[in-house]
């Protein structure tokens, strides 16, 4: 029966908004868990990552997870990966090479959300403009054969160090006017419809508020038919729709090294 333990009893966990933990901090991922939130206590263990390879490889990092009743899966792929924005980030194909590896593990392509986040347009040091946008349906595209309908879309911020580490290097974000925007998200938009992919974006002014931690689609998807809190989440963006989570993370700097990030505490 659905909803047969209450949300109090059953936490969802997040690894991590903050920081990539598959790919920096995989060892501490599976300390706290072992340590702090054993599968008796846990709903869902929702894990965020930029570099599906790496976990799609570590047959060690999901047995251990597989302990839990759930794992949702967020996998971000820009189609950046490798560049100078991403440069230790793993190539889109490699990448996309091991998304059906992880649909195999988490049981269900609805438990992975593809995040194509963010979009973005830079100013190279040679003039050049890098966008992202066009690899959109690439991308998409082959999550969707996987079974993967759901994705994630915001636009880069330009946060006061992003901005300045972008600087330090000869890149500036180029910002975009209502009408740039309108344009953007609707080509966007349209691809998605064209697809058949639900989009969510993820904080984006005068958009849908949407919900990357989705306590009453963890709930509907749970093996046990146990329930989540469906609370909204305190101390997030005014435009953010995520439900309760724990999120055991903290602020650092990945091993991808994404210039963008605002995460990243320095400028390196």
């Amino acid at each position: 029966m659905v909803g047969k333990r209450t949300p109090d009893q059953l936490k969802v966990i997040s690894a991590s908004r903050r920081v990539d933990m598959v790919s920096g901090y995989r060892d501490e991922l599976v300390e706290v868990l072992t340590r702090d939130w054993p599968p008796e206590k846990v709903h869902t263990v929702v894990i965020w990552t930029k570099n599906p390879p790496a976990l799609a490889s570590d047959a060690a990092l999901k047995d251990f997870l597989s302990r839990y009743d759930q794992v949702f899966l967020h996998l971000t792929i820009t189609g950046l990966g490798g560049t100078p924005l991403e440069p230790r980030a793993p190539t889109t194909n490699d990448s996309l090479a091991a998304l059906p590896s992880l649909v195999d593990f988490t049981g269900d392509p609805a438990g992975i959300r593809l995040r194509f986040d963010p979009l973005l347009k830079i100013k190279m040091p040679d003039g050049e403009m890098l966008s992202n946008a066009r690899l959109f349906e690439e991308v998409v595209g082959a999550g969707l054969r996987c079974g993967i309908r759901d994705v994630s879309i915001s636009w880069v911020t330009s946060y006061g160090k992003v901005s300045r580490r972008l600087a330090s290097r000869g890149m500036e974000i180029v910002g975009k006017n209502d009408v740039e925007m309108d344009r953007l998200w609707t080509y966007i938009y349209g691809l998605a419809e064209k697809m058949g992919v639900t989009l969510h974006a993820c904080c984006v002014p005068g958009l849908l508020r949407s919900r990357c931690i989705d306590g009453e689609l963890l709930t509907r998807l749970h093996p046990k038919g146990y329930a989540c809190s469906k609370r909204r989440a305190k101390d997030q963006r005014p435009l953010c729709g995520c439900t309760e989570s724990f999120d055991i993370g903290w602020y650092r700097s990945c091993p991808t090294g994404c210039l963008y990030c605002y995460a990243n505490p320095a400028v390196k």
